[in-house]
């Protein structure tokens, strides 16, 4: 009986092994694009998320009261690393002499937007800028929210991936401008 019992048990175990679905790991361009002009040094400080993107699936807001996640398809790392990452690789190295501001905030929304003209690609971030050395308490120099919609080239998961790089290039050179003008 119990060998009966383990044998059964080790079929189990196998076949779940072999139904397990494969899993695709994703990661933004952390290239820069190169649209972010500026004479001002931007470090980017930590970068809290939203509860709802905060795991490792890609959100899909299906309609305005319904969201998915892809179930095969994840995150290769934390969205709000992702996101401090690409706008690093955007605002670029520091230059000595030049001013310099801390930029934070909160990723509110980073997902894939279902529409009848197809996916489109969402970030939403919450900003606060500093000045250099200041600390996260004190009162920002700025505090703005950045959102770009970009329309993916095609149905996959590829597509809504670079769609949301573009859209941090464009948030970027947003923070950018509005940087300058402090």
């Amino acid at each position: 009986m119990k060998f009966r019992f383990a044998a059964i048990s080790l079929m189990l175990v196998l076949s779940s092994c072999a139904s397990t679905p494969k899993l695709d790991y994703y990661t933004l361009d952390m290239s820069s694009s190169g649209t972010v002009v500026t004479d001002l040094n931007l470090e980017v400080a930590r970068f809290a998320i939203s509860e709802r993107i905060d795991r490792t699936q890609i959100v899909i807001q299906k309609s305005p009261t319904r969201i998915d996640y892809y179930s095969n398809d994840r995150w290769a790392s934390s969205v709000g690393e992702m996101v401090e990452h690409k706008l690093a690789a955007e605002f670029g190295p520091a230059v000595d002499g030049s001013r310099t501001f801390i930029v934070s905030g909160t990723v509110i929304a980073f997902e894939q937007i279902d529409s009848p003209s197809g996916p489109q690609a969402k970030a939403r971030l919450e900003i606060a800028i500093r000045k250099g050395g200041a600390k996260r308490f004190e009162t920002p120099l700025l505090e703005k929210t950045y959102e770009a919609i970009r329309t993916a080239d095609s149905n996959s998961v590829d597509a809504v991936v670079q769609a949301l790089s573009r859209a941090l290039e464009e948030i970027a050179a947003e923070i950018a401008t509005d940087a300058s003008s402090l």
